[in-house]
Protein backbone atom coordinates (compact mmCIF):
# COMPACT_ATOMS: atom_id res chain seq x y z
CA UNK A 1 0.00 0.00 0.00
CA UNK A 2 0.85 3.30 -0.75
CA UNK A 3 2.29 5.31 1.90
CA UNK A 4 1.57 8.70 2.75
CA UNK A 5 2.74 11.86 5.53
CA UNK A 6 0.43 13.18 7.24
CA UNK A 7 1.90 16.16 9.80
CA UNK A 8 5.15 15.20 7.98
CA UNK A 9 4.41 11.51 9.91
CA UNK A 10 4.09 8.64 7.50
CA UNK A 11 0.84 6.89 7.61
CA UNK A 12 -0.83 4.54 5.02
CA UNK A 13 -4.31 4.32 3.26
CA UNK A 14 -5.17 8.05 2.10
CA UNK A 15 -6.55 9.13 -1.63
CA UNK A 16 -5.76 11.85 -3.58
CA UNK A 17 -9.88 12.44 -2.08
CA UNK A 18 -9.09 12.48 1.59
CA UNK A 19 -5.99 14.65 1.14
CA UNK A 20 -7.60 17.46 -0.42
CA UNK A 21 -10.21 17.06 2.54
CA UNK A 22 -7.73 17.45 4.93
CA UNK A 23 -5.88 20.73 4.14
CA UNK A 24 -5.18 22.76 7.01
CA UNK A 25 -7.61 25.32 6.15
CA UNK A 26 -10.65 22.20 6.39
CA UNK A 27 -8.67 21.20 10.12
CA UNK A 28 -8.82 24.62 10.83
CA UNK A 29 -12.38 25.01 10.22
CA UNK A 30 -13.25 21.68 12.10
CA UNK A 31 -11.44 22.66 15.09
CA UNK A 32 -8.48 20.98 17.10
CA UNK A 33 -10.51 17.12 17.06
CA UNK A 34 -10.87 17.31 13.53
CA UNK A 35 -7.51 15.47 13.50
CA UNK A 36 -8.11 12.50 15.07
CA UNK A 37 -12.13 12.99 13.54
CA UNK A 38 -10.35 12.60 10.23
CA UNK A 39 -8.29 9.36 11.11
CA UNK A 40 -5.26 10.42 10.90
CA UNK A 41 -3.46 7.76 13.06
CA UNK A 42 -1.21 5.01 12.15
CA UNK A 43 1.74 6.93 12.64
CA UNK A 44 5.10 5.79 11.75
CA UNK A 45 7.46 4.01 14.88
CA UNK A 46 10.29 6.24 15.91
CA UNK A 47 13.71 4.31 15.77
CA UNK A 48 14.60 2.87 19.33
CA UNK A 49 16.12 -0.28 20.79
CA UNK A 50 13.49 -2.64 22.35
CA UNK A 51 14.82 -1.53 25.61
CA UNK A 52 13.85 1.78 25.05
CA UNK A 53 10.30 0.84 23.43
CA UNK A 54 9.93 -1.65 26.57
CA UNK A 55 11.23 1.71 29.41
CA UNK A 56 8.84 4.29 27.32
CA UNK A 57 5.55 1.59 27.16
CA UNK A 58 5.82 1.49 31.28
CA UNK A 59 5.46 4.95 31.48
CA UNK A 60 2.69 5.37 29.10
CA UNK A 61 0.74 2.06 29.99
CA UNK A 62 -2.88 3.39 31.05
CA UNK A 63 -1.84 7.31 30.36
CA UNK A 64 -3.19 10.08 28.32
CA UNK A 65 -1.74 12.25 30.63
CA UNK A 66 1.63 12.92 30.50
CA UNK A 67 4.52 15.48 32.42
CA UNK A 68 7.73 16.55 31.14
CA UNK A 69 10.83 18.56 32.83
CA UNK A 70 14.14 19.91 32.77
CA UNK A 71 16.24 18.44 35.46
CA UNK A 72 17.53 19.83 38.63
CA UNK A 73 20.14 22.52 38.63
CA UNK A 74 23.17 21.16 36.41
CA UNK A 75 20.92 18.50 34.63
CA UNK A 76 19.75 19.89 31.16
CA UNK A 77 18.00 16.36 30.17
CA UNK A 78 14.44 16.40 29.89
CA UNK A 79 12.60 13.81 31.93
CA UNK A 80 8.75 12.46 31.30
CA UNK A 81 6.53 10.31 33.08
CA UNK A 82 2.47 9.33 33.00
CA UNK A 83 -0.52 9.97 35.06
CA UNK A 84 -1.62 6.23 35.96
CA UNK A 85 -4.55 4.39 38.08
CA UNK A 86 -7.45 6.75 37.40
CA UNK A 87 -5.17 9.44 37.73
CA UNK A 88 -4.10 8.71 41.73
CA UNK A 89 -0.20 7.95 41.10
CA UNK A 90 2.62 8.41 38.17
CA UNK A 91 4.88 6.48 36.56
CA UNK A 92 8.61 6.09 37.55
CA UNK A 93 10.28 9.49 35.47
CA UNK A 94 12.15 8.55 32.90
CA UNK A 95 14.81 10.42 30.26
CA UNK A 96 14.19 11.45 27.18
CA UNK A 97 16.41 10.45 24.89
CA UNK A 98 18.41 13.11 22.98
CA UNK A 99 16.32 15.89 24.81
CA UNK A 100 17.85 18.31 26.53
CA UNK A 101 16.95 22.22 27.92
CA UNK A 102 17.70 24.93 30.35
CA UNK A 103 14.30 26.10 30.54
CA UNK A 104 10.74 25.39 29.51
CA UNK A 105 9.30 22.11 27.77
CA UNK A 106 5.95 22.02 26.77
CA UNK A 107 3.59 18.84 25.37
CA UNK A 108 0.32 18.95 23.67
CA UNK A 109 -1.27 16.21 21.44
CA UNK A 110 -4.36 14.90 19.88
CA UNK A 111 -7.06 12.47 21.59
CA UNK A 112 -5.33 9.03 20.54
CA UNK A 113 -1.97 10.89 19.91
CA UNK A 114 0.52 10.82 19.38
CA UNK A 115 1.89 13.05 22.08
CA UNK A 116 4.38 16.32 21.02
CA UNK A 117 7.02 18.33 22.92
CA UNK A 118 8.52 21.32 22.57
CA UNK A 119 11.49 23.10 24.52
CA UNK A 120 14.08 25.68 24.22
CA UNK A 121 17.39 24.18 23.77
CA UNK A 122 20.52 23.86 26.25
CA UNK A 123 22.59 26.84 27.61
CA UNK A 124 24.04 28.91 24.53
CA UNK A 125 21.44 27.27 22.55
CA UNK A 126 17.96 29.54 22.29
CA UNK A 127 16.50 27.01 19.40
CA UNK A 128 13.18 25.52 19.89
CA UNK A 129 13.32 22.23 19.53
CA UNK A 130 10.27 19.27 18.90
CA UNK A 131 9.93 15.44 18.91
CA UNK A 132 6.71 13.21 19.05
CA UNK A 133 5.93 10.34 21.31
CA UNK A 134 3.62 6.74 19.66
CA UNK A 135 2.96 4.73 22.53
CA UNK A 136 6.62 3.28 22.22
CA UNK A 137 9.36 5.36 21.92
CA UNK A 138 10.20 9.29 21.44
CA UNK A 139 11.29 10.25 18.03
CA UNK A 140 14.52 12.16 17.15
CA UNK A 141 14.43 15.90 18.21
CA UNK A 142 14.75 18.68 15.81
CA UNK A 143 14.64 22.50 15.87
CA UNK A 144 11.90 24.34 14.87
CA UNK A 145 12.44 26.29 11.60
CA UNK A 146 12.96 29.85 12.36
CA UNK A 147 11.68 29.62 16.30
CA UNK A 148 14.23 30.84 19.17
CA UNK A 149 13.73 31.72 22.65
CA UNK A 150 15.10 32.79 26.12
CA UNK A 151 12.52 30.39 27.56
CA UNK A 152 10.88 28.37 26.46
CA UNK A 153 7.50 27.48 24.13
CA UNK A 154 3.47 26.82 24.76
CA UNK A 155 1.50 24.45 23.11
CA UNK A 156 -2.47 23.37 22.29
CA UNK A 157 -3.39 20.65 20.08
CA UNK A 158 -5.49 23.55 18.24
CA UNK A 159 -6.24 21.73 14.27
CA UNK A 160 -2.92 19.98 14.58
CA UNK A 161 -0.56 21.60 17.35
CA UNK A 162 -0.33 25.80 17.80
CA UNK A 163 2.56 26.95 19.45
CA UNK A 164 3.67 30.42 21.42
CA UNK A 165 6.97 31.50 22.57
CA UNK A 166 8.55 34.29 23.97
CA UNK A 167 11.59 35.74 21.76
CA UNK A 168 15.29 35.67 22.08
CA UNK A 169 17.45 36.85 24.65
CA UNK A 170 16.51 40.49 24.09
CA UNK A 171 13.23 40.22 22.53
CA UNK A 172 10.30 40.34 24.51
CA UNK A 173 7.32 39.61 22.01
CA UNK A 174 5.39 36.75 21.75
CA UNK A 175 5.71 34.65 18.10
CA UNK A 176 3.73 31.64 17.24
CA UNK A 177 3.24 29.39 14.54
CA UNK A 178 1.81 25.98 14.10
CA UNK A 179 2.23 22.55 12.62
CA UNK A 180 -0.27 20.63 9.93
CA UNK A 181 2.10 19.03 7.98
CA UNK A 182 4.88 20.71 8.44
CA UNK A 183 5.84 24.09 10.86
CA UNK A 184 4.22 27.13 9.41
CA UNK A 185 6.86 30.52 9.35
CA UNK A 186 6.70 32.33 12.91
CA UNK A 187 4.88 35.51 13.13
CA UNK A 188 4.92 37.51 16.05
CA UNK A 189 1.59 38.67 18.33
CA UNK A 190 0.40 41.63 17.98
CA UNK A 191 0.87 44.11 20.96
CA UNK A 192 1.86 40.62 23.30
CA UNK A 193 5.20 40.98 24.75
CA UNK A 194 6.36 38.74 28.02
CA UNK A 195 9.62 38.50 29.54
CA UNK A 196 8.64 34.81 30.55
CA UNK A 197 6.22 31.74 28.75
CA UNK A 198 3.15 32.40 27.35
CA UNK A 199 0.34 29.92 27.81
CA UNK A 200 -2.46 28.07 26.04
CA UNK A 201 -5.32 26.37 25.95
CA UNK A 202 -8.25 25.46 24.15
CA UNK A 203 -12.08 26.73 25.66
CA UNK A 204 -14.86 23.79 25.08
CA UNK A 205 -17.24 26.43 24.19
CA UNK A 206 -18.49 24.48 20.63
CA UNK A 207 -15.98 26.73 18.78
CA UNK A 208 -12.68 25.94 20.02
CA UNK A 209 -11.35 28.92 21.05
CA UNK A 210 -7.43 29.22 21.53
CA UNK A 211 -6.59 31.81 24.64
CA UNK A 212 -3.53 32.97 25.63
CA UNK A 213 -2.35 34.19 29.10
CA UNK A 214 1.32 35.57 29.67
CA UNK A 215 3.26 37.74 32.49
CA UNK A 216 3.64 41.25 31.17
CA UNK A 217 7.29 42.47 30.29
CA UNK A 218 10.40 43.34 32.31
CA UNK A 219 8.68 44.99 35.48
CA UNK A 220 5.28 44.45 34.28
CA UNK A 221 3.78 42.01 36.88
CA UNK A 222 0.39 41.85 35.35
CA UNK A 223 -0.84 39.02 33.95
CA UNK A 224 -2.34 39.38 29.99
CA UNK A 225 -4.54 37.33 27.75
CA UNK A 226 -6.33 37.44 24.38
CA UNK A 227 -8.34 35.00 21.73
CA UNK A 228 -6.70 33.92 18.24
CA UNK A 229 -9.30 34.62 15.62
CA UNK A 230 -7.50 33.29 12.61
CA UNK A 231 -9.93 29.76 12.83
CA UNK A 232 -10.21 28.66 9.30
CA UNK A 233 -7.78 31.10 7.63
CA UNK A 234 -4.55 30.57 9.56
CA UNK A 235 -4.05 34.38 9.80
CA UNK A 236 -2.70 36.78 12.30
CA UNK A 237 -5.76 37.86 13.96
CA UNK A 238 -6.17 38.16 17.83
CA UNK A 239 -8.37 39.97 20.02
CA UNK A 240 -6.47 43.08 21.46
CA UNK A 241 -4.67 41.91 25.07
CA UNK A 242 -6.58 42.94 28.17
CA UNK A 243 -5.39 42.55 32.00
CA UNK A 244 -6.79 39.98 34.36
CA UNK A 245 -7.93 42.27 37.47
CA UNK A 246 -5.96 41.70 40.74
CA UNK A 247 -3.40 38.95 38.78
CA UNK A 248 -0.17 39.18 39.15
CA UNK A 249 3.04 37.09 38.46
CA UNK A 250 6.45 37.30 38.43
CA UNK A 251 7.10 34.17 36.50
CA UNK A 252 4.99 31.16 34.86
CA UNK A 253 1.26 31.24 34.25
CA UNK A 254 -0.95 27.74 33.30
CA UNK A 255 -4.28 27.46 31.65
CA UNK A 256 -6.83 24.50 30.91
CA UNK A 257 -9.76 24.24 29.53
CA UNK A 258 -12.46 22.04 31.21
CA UNK A 259 -15.45 19.93 29.65
CA UNK A 260 -17.98 22.54 30.64
CA UNK A 261 -16.43 25.25 28.80
CA UNK A 262 -14.66 27.13 31.71
CA UNK A 263 -11.15 27.99 31.12
CA UNK A 264 -8.72 27.77 34.43
CA UNK A 265 -5.69 29.40 35.25
CA UNK A 266 -3.23 29.43 37.82
CA UNK A 267 0.14 31.44 38.57
CA UNK A 268 3.02 32.01 40.99
CA UNK A 269 2.73 35.08 43.37
CA UNK A 270 5.10 38.63 42.14
CA UNK A 271 7.84 38.76 43.50
CA UNK A 272 8.34 37.93 47.14
CA UNK A 273 4.92 35.65 47.13
CA UNK A 274 5.68 32.18 46.25
CA UNK A 275 1.73 31.23 46.50
CA UNK A 276 0.25 30.04 43.63
CA UNK A 277 -3.33 31.52 43.01
CA UNK A 278 -6.15 30.36 40.68
CA UNK A 279 -8.89 32.11 38.95
CA UNK A 280 -11.52 30.93 36.53
CA UNK A 281 -13.44 31.74 33.24
CA UNK A 282 -16.50 30.28 33.68
CA UNK A 283 -18.69 28.83 30.38
CA UNK A 284 -20.46 32.67 28.14
CA UNK A 285 -18.28 34.95 30.98
CA UNK A 286 -15.89 37.48 30.09
CA UNK A 287 -13.91 38.31 32.80
CA UNK A 288 -11.84 36.13 35.26
CA UNK A 289 -13.30 35.71 38.51
CA UNK A 290 -11.56 37.45 41.28
CA UNK A 291 -7.79 35.65 41.98
CA UNK A 292 -7.97 33.14 45.10
CA UNK A 293 -4.84 31.12 46.84
CA UNK A 294 -4.50 27.63 46.73
CA UNK A 295 -3.74 26.34 50.05
CA UNK A 296 -0.49 24.54 50.73
CA UNK A 297 0.68 25.18 46.81
CA UNK A 298 3.60 27.34 46.79
CA UNK A 299 6.12 27.54 43.83
CA UNK A 300 9.54 29.45 42.86
CA UNK A 301 8.91 29.38 38.87
CA UNK A 302 5.41 28.26 38.44
CA UNK A 303 2.76 25.57 37.66
CA UNK A 304 1.65 23.53 34.96
CA UNK A 305 -2.25 22.66 34.58
CA UNK A 306 -4.13 19.81 32.43
CA UNK A 307 -7.67 18.62 32.41
CA UNK A 308 -7.81 14.51 33.07
CA UNK A 309 -12.13 13.11 33.23
CA UNK A 310 -13.43 16.19 35.27
CA UNK A 311 -10.70 16.94 37.17
CA UNK A 312 -8.18 19.71 36.53
CA UNK A 313 -4.52 18.15 37.30
CA UNK A 314 -2.06 21.09 38.56
CA UNK A 315 2.17 20.04 38.64
CA UNK A 316 5.02 22.76 40.38
CA UNK A 317 8.06 23.54 41.36
CA UNK A 318 8.38 23.50 45.36
CA UNK A 319 9.76 27.08 46.41
CA UNK A 320 13.45 28.17 46.45
CA UNK A 321 15.69 25.61 47.45
CA UNK A 322 12.93 22.49 46.62
CA UNK A 323 13.51 21.16 43.37
CA UNK A 324 10.52 18.84 44.02
CA UNK A 325 7.73 18.56 41.66
CA UNK A 326 4.28 18.82 43.74
CA UNK A 327 0.75 17.88 42.92
CA UNK A 328 -2.90 18.45 43.63
CA UNK A 329 -6.41 18.46 41.60
CA UNK A 330 -9.35 20.11 41.41
CA UNK A 331 -12.35 17.94 42.08
CA UNK A 332 -16.13 20.51 42.14
CA UNK A 333 -14.52 23.63 43.88
CA UNK A 334 -12.00 21.60 46.03
CA UNK A 335 -8.11 21.25 45.75
CA UNK A 336 -6.51 18.03 47.24
CA UNK A 337 -3.97 18.66 49.26
CA UNK A 338 -0.28 18.56 47.85
CA UNK A 339 1.53 15.82 47.09
CA UNK A 340 4.89 15.05 45.90
CA UNK A 341 5.19 13.19 42.57
CA UNK A 342 7.84 10.66 43.17
CA UNK A 343 11.27 10.78 41.87
CA UNK A 344 10.23 13.98 39.94
CA UNK A 345 12.60 17.06 40.48
CA UNK A 346 13.40 20.06 38.37
CA UNK A 347 14.78 23.66 38.56
CA UNK A 348 12.13 25.35 36.36
CA UNK A 349 8.56 24.45 35.91
CA UNK A 350 6.88 21.22 34.51
CA UNK A 351 4.65 21.11 31.52
CA UNK A 352 1.70 18.71 31.23
CA UNK A 353 -0.84 17.38 28.88
CA UNK A 354 -4.06 15.44 28.41
CA UNK A 355 -4.15 13.82 24.79
CA UNK A 356 -7.00 15.86 22.76
CA UNK A 357 -7.27 18.75 25.89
Amino acid sequence: MKRSTVGGLPRTGESAESRASLSRRNVLRMGGMAVVAAGLTGLATPVASAAERGRSREAAVGSSTFMAWKGIAGDQRIWWNGLQSGGGSWTGPQPVAGASTSAGVALAGQSGGPLFMTWKGVEGDERVWWNWFDGGAWSGPQPVPGASSSVGPALAPYAGLFMAWKGATGDQRIWWNSYFGGWTAPQVVPDANTSFSPALAIRKNGYNDLFMAWKGVDGDQRIWWNTYLGGSSGTNAWTGPQTIDGASTSAGVALAGTPDGSLQMTWKGVVGDQRIWWSQLYPRASTWSAPQPIPGANTSVGPALTVYGDSTYMTWKGVDGDERIWWSRLSGSTWTAPDVVPGANTSFRPALATLGV
